[in-house]
């Protein structure tokens, strides 16, 4: 087993709990390996943690990247509905408690300036939004995004949300 692989079957184990709330044991269980094998991979817990969050963030830029050149519309219909679909922790980090580490929040913070600066750069030039626009776009389909009713229950229809997003913004 890699990491890689230690890190693709675990990260599922995150997305609805945190770093603290997921024990080495737990992880051990998950992956069907032995308590000291995972160590073998891993010195501590910080250490799968830290390479947890930056596999993640991979995988979060790679598809921001691949949705960047779409239209609006399935730009903002593939943000929303990611984070459900990939069970990605990137894309919910600072909503499940991963910045208690002043090491690892400076870094988040880092790499959501990255992934913020992709999705300014382009939208300038292609819809020629400001940088307060683009904020508040991004602040809108992001709390969306986190809202599991849209994909469970909800007594609202998604493609009617993203209908009045895109009128909100074509304006």
């Amino acid at each position: 087993m890699t990491k890689n692989e230690i890190l693709k079957k675990i990260e599922p184990l995150f997305y609805d709990k945190t770093f603290k709330e997921v024990s080495m044991q737990e992880i051990a269980n998950h992956l069907w390996i032995k308590k000291a094998s995972l160590y073998y991979y891993y010195k501590s817990k910080e250490d799968l943690q830290e390479d947890l969050i930056n596999y993640s963030y991979e995988n979060y830029k790679k598809f921001i990247l691949s949705i960047i050149n779409k239209d609006l519309k399935i730009f903002i219909e593939r943000y929303i509905s990611y984070p459900y679909k990939s069970q990605n922790i990137f894309s919910l980090i600072n909503q499940i408690g991963y910045c208690e580490n002043e090491k690892i929040k400076k870094y988040i913070w880092a790499k959501q300036l990255e992934i913020i600066n992709i999705i300014k750069e382009d939208f300038q030039q292609k819809y020629w939004f400001n940088e307060e626009k683009i904020f508040i776009l991004l602040s809108i389909i992001e709390n969306i995004s986190k809202k599991k009713c849209i994909f469970w229950w909800c007594p609202y229809d998604l493609e009617k949300i993203i209908d009045e997003i895109l009128i909100l913004f074509n304006s």
